[in-house]
This record gives structure tokens, C-alpha cells and sequence, in this order.
């Protein structure tokens, strides 16, 4: 996913101690130069507050699992704004990705910690601040269906929405050498992603792939719009019509991963400030669906949900049952696999809701079959959240509140603001803190703040603080 000169850089912190210096670490995974067999880790010190130099001590260090040194260096430096320093051959990378994989890396994460204290004096007591960098990667698969494909004209366009970003397929034609070749190129692409791959393979009568291409876009061959094309096949290949057409319809196989960078930040003791969160995964307010195959599938398992095909299982609110599956249950969330996998009284034949309204567990259980939200509001999405939440079904979560982002009006802020704090949702808190003080005048001068105010006294000191000492 990532090339040599590649990094990733942390959200901005702030050293209050350090006269309210503002840094941030870059981490180069591959290196920082092409013939880099180490990971290259620095600490960038932002041009922001503080004299032109300080004078700092600073330890980066790369953490095992249990929170010990897997390595460590230790340095004082005078740092100027706008100036990074740090280690080109911090650590070997086969040391981390390949020979202590096992004790550095859990669950996919990589753990890096920075302290820093003025020269001179003692680290004495610290304060904390926790950053958090996600990649998402996301895998999709269709087969492309492509009608009249003999008289099928260049700039043939197939639109594509996933819930995550929508691109075009563009089938163009090409002269090389005096033989016609059918190019892909692929537009539209979203800036947040970081990493592209496609795969395409012809599909014969029998059902078999083959001529299969593949190609990878990093993140500066995405910098610039369109990512480039790729040859599919030579026209040639189509004399053995009989053999790929069925009805003058060419079926592709087509499958792709991206990636998505997204940030948080976690704070903890005085005098930390939480950074908004940037490169959100923010999804359409479009219904979601990948490619026309994929309704087929949905369809069938939303009809073994409405028609109660099979079902072993029955979730119960206080005035309606719904039928349900216990494997698909299972398959989505982890808190129902717990259920229906020990001896508890779920596993009698039922589960009771009563806590959920009939409409969020309706919503919840097409969700769980189809990957869809239909007609959502924001009040149901408000509904669905805390479901979501409830049975961890993190997907279902995201979009809730990629939607709730997408549709908040200041009537609302306070509500949600409350919501992301009693699921200790940290994106989403900073989000609707930024929204709040964005839209200021509306909100404080709302009844719903006033109100805010009488019951969440902590939450608005909070706002208030952010307000009169903004980042």
C-alpha cells in the first residue's frame, strides 16, 4: 500500500509545557529513500507559537504489544518551525513486519510514542495525548454486464457507487500497430483514498476467467485526478466471439480495493486539545448498491428475511417479533455470535429487544441482510446508531454517522454531541464540537443549548474553553 518516500503523518499535537509548540510525527514504513530497508521516523515541529528555536529533549520509540521498547532513541535538538528531525534508519523493517511481527504488531496496529521535555529540566509528570491513524481497506467485486457490446461506441460509461465513493468506467478504443485494443479508464476517483487497485478478467460462456489484468495506483498517481488506463485486450481477442459473447453481451469480472486514511485524536489529563479529525470516510446519501449483479444477491436475502425463509431465531421487542437467522445474525455481529454460541436463553429461540423501538430493529435487520439503508431520516439514523453500537456492528455505525455529519443542522448539534459522548464516539464528538462552534450564534442562542447547558454542564464548559482558546 505504500512506496519508499511514502509517510504518514500524525494528527498536530500540542506541547503546552513547551510554551504551546505544535508537532506532529512522520513515519516513512518503507523509508525515506528508495534503497531504504528501514523505517524512517521523525518528529516535525509545526509553524506555530513558541520562539523561533527551542531547545527540546525527545525519545521516539516503537512499542511492543505489551507496551514495552521494541526500539527507542533518544535525542536533544534545537528545533526551528517548520523543521523536521528524527532518524532515517530508526528500525530495520524486517524486524517490524516480518522477524517481531509478533510482538509489535496487534490486531494490525503499530504503535509509535513520542515524549518530549524542555532542556534542562526533568521529564517529571507527563500528560498525554493519544493520536489514532486508520487505513480501511475495502475489497468490492462485480461482474460488469456489458449489452450490444459489437456496436458499442468509445466513452461507454458505467457509474459505480459503493457507500464509500463513487467512480466512472469509461471502455475506450485505441490504435497501436494497426490493431484495435479496448482501454479501461477509471475517473472520478475520490481524494481521500490513498491506494487504488483494479482487476478485470474476461468471462467465457463457461463461466471461466482468464486474461486477467491488474494494475495499482499509489497515492501521486492519484494526486491528479483520473487515474490512468489499462488494457484489457486486444480487439483480436474478440473473434472468438462464440466463445466471450452470449447475446452480444460481454460479461467482466472486475474487483477492486482501496483505501482510506482517516484520523483521530484522544485526550487525556489538562490542558490537551483534540484535533478535528480529517479525511472522514463520508459516505453518499445515495441508496447503496455495487454494480447491477449485486441486487440479485441482496433480493434473495431480503426475501429470506420478509418471508421467513428458514428462520431459527426470532428477535422480540415489546410489541412485535421479528424472524431471523442465526448464522447471518452471527456473520455480522460479534454480540450475537457470543449469544447464540454459549448456553444462554437467546439460544431458546428468541432474543428480546425491548429496549429498541419496532422501527430501529426493522432497519437493523435489513441492514444485517442487504448492506442497505432505505429512506433514512435523521432521527432513525440517531435510532440506529445506538443499535448499531449496542450489538457492534461497526459498519452499520460509520454510516450512521457519516450521515448524521452529512445532514446536521444546529437543532440538533447538542443532541448529537450527547450521543457521541455516551458511546465515547471520539470522531464524532470532535466533529460536532467543531460543527457547534462553526455555527455559534445559531447554536448558543438556541433553546436546545440553554437546555444543554441545565443537564450537561461538563460537555458545554467543554465547547466554551475550545470557544476562547481555539487550536
Amino acid at each position: 500500500m505504500f512506496k519508499p518516500f511514502e509517510r504518514i503523518e500524525s494528527p498536530v499535537f500540542i506541547a503546552n509545557a513547551l510554551e504551546g509548540t505544535k508537532w506532529s510525527l512522520w513515519l516513512y514504513p518503507l523509508g525515506d529513500t528508495s534503497e531504504n530497508e528501514f523505517v524512517s521516523f521523525y518528529l516535525y515541529r509545526e509553524n506555530f507559537n513558541g520562539p523561533d528555536v527551542i531547545e527540546i529533549n525527545y525519545q521516539l520509540a516503537l512499542l511492543n504489544k505489551d507496551g514495552s521498547f521494541l526500539k527507542e532513541r533518544t535525542v536533544r535538538k534545537g528545533f526551528r518551525k517548520k523543521e523536521d528531525w528524527g532518524f532515517q534508519e530508526f528500525i530495520e523493517r524486517d524486524q517490524v513486519f516480518f522477524t517481531k511481527k509478533e510482538a509489535s504488531i496487534s490486531e494490525d496496529t503499530l504503535t509509535l510514542q513520542c515524549t518530549l521535555w524542555k532542556h534542562g529540566e526533568a521529564c517529571a509528570q507527563l500528560k498525554h495525548s493519544q493520536a489514532r491513524t486508520v487505513f480501511t481497506v475495502n475489497r468490492r467485486s462485480f461482474v460488469w454486464k456489458i449489452d450490444a457490446f459489437s456496436t458499442l461506441k468509445p466513452g461507454s460509461k458505467n457509474r459505480l457507487t459503493d457507500g464509500f465513493n463513487d467512480f466512472d468506467l469509461v471502455l475506450n478504443e485505441e490504435l497501436d500497430d494497426l490493431e484495435k485494443k479496448i482501454i479501461l479508464n477509471i475517473n472520478s476517483i475520490d481524494l481521500r483514498i490513498k491506494y487504488f487497485s483494479f482487476k478485470i478478467s474476461l468471462i467465457d460462456l463457461e463461466g471461466k476467467r482468464e486474461n486477467c489484468k491488474m494494475k495499482e495506483y499509489f497515492i501521486d498517481d492519484l494526486q491528479d485526478g483520473p487515474v490512468s488506463s489499462m488494457l484489457i485486450f486486444s480487439d483480436k481477442l474478440m473473434e472468438h466471439s462464440n466463445r466471450y459473447l452470449l447475446n452480444d453481451t460481454l460479461f467482466l469480472d472486475c474487483e477492486y480495493v482501496f483505501s482510506i486514511e482517516t484520523h483521530s485524536c484522544e485526550s487525556f489529563d489538562f490542558g490537551t486539545i483534540c484535533s478535528k479529525s480529517i479525511g472522514e470516510v463520508i459516505e453518499s446519501k445515495k441508496k447503496h448498491y455495487v454494480a447491477q449483479n449485486m441486487p440479485n444477491l441482496i433480493a434473495d436475502l431480503k426475501s429470506m428475511y420478509n418471508d421467513s425463509i428458514f428462520n431459527d431465531t426470532e428477535l422480540r421487542t415489546s410489541t412485535q417479533t421479528f424472524p431471523a437467522h442465526k448464522g447471518i445474525l452471527s456473520a455480522r455481529s460479534p454480540v450475537f455470535r457470543r449469544m447464540f454460541s454459549n448456553d444462554m436463553k437467546e439460544n431458546s429461540g428468541h432474543v428480546e429487544i425491548t429496549d429498541l423501538e419496532d422501527d430501529t430493529v426493522h432497519r437493523m435487520l435489513t441492514y444485517v441482510y442487504t448492506d442497505s439503508l432505505e429512506n433514512l431520516q435523521f432521527d432513525s439514523a440517531f435510532k440506529l446508531f445506538e443499535a448499531a453500537d449496542k450489538y457492534q456492528i461497526l459498519s452499520l455505525k460509520i454510516r450512521c454517522s457519516s450521515f448524521m455529519k452529512e445532514n446536521l443542522i444546529p437543532a440538533k448539534a447538542c443532541e448529537l454531541l450527547i450521543l457521541a459522548d455516551q458511546h465515547q464516539d471520539v470522531d464524532l464528538k470532535c466533529f460536532v464540537q467543531d460543527y457547534i462552534l462553526e455555527h455559534d450564534k445559531e447554536v448558543f442562542g438556541s433553546q436546545e443549548w440553554k437546555d444543554f447547558m441545565d443537564t450537561n454542564l461538563k460537555l458545554a464548559a467543554d465547547i466554551m474553553y475550545k470557544k476562547v482558546y481555539p487550536v
